[in-house]
């Protein structure tokens, strides 16, 4: 069958992200047989729609497999929904292949796959990974076991089991990754899938089980190799949730790194809990600048609230020891959480300002997910039915802070420019952003954004940075 996979990602803030998951589910199509392409809106702004129908017309694909990635960027308080871009898409689809069977799929449908489903009036979905899941619905539309285009009231889900993780290769030659690491400065990899943790507003043990499923070190390292010697790329991103747990298999992917001598840089996301001083020096040996903390909170108040699996010593530990270990650090917040008053908020950043870390991600509020035990909290609070949560972003805010937040938020990012906040920022930041990309800098651009913040106060910039291009 002729199958045409559509990456629908467009968010370039603060990066381009290399749409892996999609690439992978491409992949897996190949290996069964199919005719494969992909179609990558991320660059093509508002022509993707014009560029999709002209692809569609050309191939002319029997499926069309529709991956969206997130429902929203989940900045309060000017959270911007995706929605109406797969809306477009999606009617596209409809326009130039209307006997194509389209097919739905990705990480933001996996959380709402009925709602997605009915809005885009797609065939099929697909809840979970795919790499299995979507050569079998290919193969039973090719027997004609299901139709390609059913009535209404035959559109289904399929419920992908969590298994163990396929040896497929993402089909990145369908991908420019020229392009991607030019303008993102990494590409992504991935080690490992599931999450253990019982972080109250988290989606990952919904998309990728609660158990850990290993990648063997060695195949990851693999392809970190073949695009190093196909783009030249030399630094990369581990998209794991949490590359730090399980210990023994972050230490294998650091050895098999460090045997190989690529020469490559990298960074992770690694939680404070359960985590080594060893573990940072052995990231640092294989090559890893900079990690990124999913810190959430620093109060113990917030911290419960949220779910977390560790205190502020932990916290402050964890800071010590990348800094001995050589490594850049940024710490991701979520202000405004379960338990959350100006007083929490006020330790919060203090315990984080001692810290001393490169940058700092705040984002406001919590955005309530079905199924997740916030989305019970705002329930049994009175603040929402459950039923109510949809695809447009609804954000869980304490009530203790809930008319302070923004303000509390817009000083704090005045007097410390190395704060960012998602949902307040306009142009302060993409101007520092492209300025580094078009004159080469790789990897993070948060490891940069001490000195620039310095620099601009130094120069008398104010804290708003004032330097225009």
């Amino acid at each position: 069958m002729r199958v045409l996979i559509i990456a629908a990602n467009q968010e370039q803030k603060p990066d381009p992200v290399v749409p892996l998951g999609a690439a992978y589910v491409a992949g897996a199509a190949r290996r069964a047989g199919h005719e494969t392409r992909m179609f990558d809106a991320c660059f093509l702004g508002d022509e993707a729609a014009d560029r999709l129908a002209a692809e569609l017309r050309d191939f002319q694909p029997e499926v069309v497999g529709l991956s969206l990635r997130n429902i929203d960027d989940v900045a309060w308080p000017r959270a911007h929904s995706y929605l109406p871009h797969y809306r477009r898409l999606a009617q596209t689809v409809r326009a130039e292949a209307p006997e194509s069977c389209l097919v739905l799929g990705g990480s933001a449908f996996t959380l709402m796959p009925e709602l997605f489903l009915a809005d885009l009036a797609a065939d099929y979905g697909i809840a979970g990974e795919g790499e299995q899941a979507f050569p079998e619905l290919l193969q039973r539309l090719d027997e004609g076991v299901l139709p390609a285009r059913p009535r209404e009231l035959g559109r289904r889900v399929f419920r992908a089991a969590v298994e163990a993780l396929s040896q497929t290769e993402p089909a990145l030659d369908l991908l420019d990754l020229a392009t991607y690491y030019a303008r993102g400065g990494a590409l992504n990899v991935q080690t490992r899938r599931g999450c253990a943790f019982s972080c109250s507003y988290c989606t990952y043990p919904l998309l990728e089980g609660q158990r850990s499923r290993l990648r063997d070190p060695a195949v990851v390292v693999d392809g970190i190799a073949r695009v190093l010697q196909q783009v030249g790329a030399r630094h990369f991103f581990v998209v794991d949730n949490t590359f730090n747990l399980p210990l023994p298999h972050a230490h294998a992917f650091c050895a098999e790194l460090r045997s190989r001598n690529l020469g490559v840089h990298w960074t992770a996301y690694i939680s404070p809990a359960g985590l080594t001083a060893e573990l940072l020096q052995d990231m640092a040996s294989a090559g890893c600048t900079s990690v990124e903390f999913g810190t959430d909170a620093a109060a113990p108040a917030t911290l419960k609230g949220l779910g977390k699996s560790f205190g502020a010593k932990e916290i402050v530990n964890a800071s010590s020891w990348a800094r001995e270990a050589g490594l850049r650090f940024a710490h991701s917040l979520i202000l405004g959480g379960p338990g959350e008053t100006m007083q929490t908020l006020q330790e919060t950043v203090s315990l984080i300002d001692s810290t001393r870390p490169t940058a700092v991600f705040g984002m406001l509020g919590v955005r309530l997910y079905p199924n997740t035990p916030m989305a019970k909290l705002a329930e049994h609070e009175g603040f929402l039915r459950r039923d109510a949560i949809g695809i447009e972003p609804m954000f869980y805010i304490s009530e203790a802070v809930r008319d302070e937040l923004e303000e509390f938020a817009a000083r704090k990012k005045a007097e410390s420019p190395h704060w960012y906040f998602p949902g307040l920022e306009g142009e302060r930041w993409v101007r520092f952003w492209r300025r580094r990309r078009a004159h080469g800098a790789r990897g993070p651009l948060w490891e940069f954004m001490g000195e620039e913040a310095g620099a601009a106060q130094s120069a008398g910039g104010g804290t708003h940075g004032g330097r225009k291009d």
